[in-house]
């Protein structure tokens, strides 16, 4: 039998520990995930108009992993001086719609506009469907809501990924050794491009968040894709006066979400429902948000 040199016997020794210690810390993390940010509360950041007076409601629903607060606060200073903003912030762990529904119509009671207007983007756009819903049972109380779809996602299939990653969100709960390797592949993750009034500091604390997130977050938030069930035929005719669906440019090129698909299912759902294209966001940057407030509000502002 030949004999092994010193490298070749580090290197089988490094392979042999791969193999039995990846299954070892997978079901650890597994367990450590029963207990490992549980937090299912959501939450709503509110930003007051600069006029004092509330005349309109902009409700954002962000996407995958973003942080509401934070793109609220970098759409205030684009947005009309009195247009409020309450921006939901979903919890640690999973979408409680109901939940949800009830913190946003707590913060419009408040408020008292005259108009309610819902930007959603990627994810946000199922959870902004799903609070309609529970609007309309209200009896909407604040009339026909306009809303602004951005690169929204319909149903599971217009993601841009296997099956089974979904499927499989269902069941891993995600724990603390899976999160910290979520916060090392997030340093190494693009710088994307920005608008030079982009508010610096925000756009900054918005990187710093999605390293944060946890895997909780990411499992819960994509199982929740996964058991969306698709828009019906018309269903959003009651609950909505315009519907606007805005995307990047080169839209084919978005990594994460078939927007084709994920338009005409949302136009199936409202017929009325008007595209536009981004003239200076590319869409194979999927949705930088905080990176281009002024383009995205000035479609916020402007929908009919």
């Amino acid at each position: 039998m030949p004999t092994l040199t010193n490298s070749t016997s580090w290197l089988w020794l490094t392979v042999a520990g791969l193999l039995v210690g990846i299954p070892s810390l997978l079901a650890l993390d597994v367990l450590l995930g029963l207990v490992y940010r549980t937090s299912t509360h959501a939450g709503v950041s509110i930003t007051l108009p600069r006029s004092g007076t509330a005349r309109r409601v902009i409700v954002i629903f962000p996407g995958y992993l973003m942080p509401g607060r934070l793109l609220g606060d970098a759409f205030a200073p684009f947005v009309a001086v009195d247009d409020a903003i309450v921006a939901v912030n979903y919890p640690d762990r999973g979408i409680d719609i109901l939940q949800i529904h009830t913190k946003v119509m707590a913060a419009l009671q408040s408020l008292k506009p005259d108009e309610l207007r819902v930007y959603a983007a990627s994810m946000g756009g199922m959870v902004a469907k799903l609070f309609l819903d529970c609007y309309r049972e209200a009896g909407l109380p604040y009339g026909k809501v306009v809303v602004i779809l951005d690169t929204a996602l319909a149903n599971r299939d217009n993601v841009k990924r296997p099956p089974f990653l979904l499927n499989m969100s269902c069941w891993y709960r995600g724990g603390p050794l899976s999160s910290a390797l979520w916060t090392a592949a997030s340093l190494l993750g693009d710088r994307l491009p920005m608008e030079e009034d982009a508010p610096q500091e925000v756009v900054s604390a918005a990187r710093a968040a999605l390293g944060r997130a946890g895997m909780p977050a990411v499992t819960s938030q994509a199982c929740f894709i996964m058991k969306f069930v698709p828009i019906k035929e018309g269903e959003l005719a009651d609950v909505v006066r315009q519907v606007t669906y805005i995307h990047g440019t080169s839209p084919n090129l978005d990594p994460l979400v078939r927007i084709s698909d994920a338009i005409d299912a949302w136009r199936k759902g409202f017929p009325g429902l008007v595209v536009i294209s981004l003239r200076h966001r590319s869409a194979r940057w999927h949705l930088p948000l905080v990176e281009y407030p002024r383009e995205i509000c000035r479609h916020i502002v402007a929908a009919p």
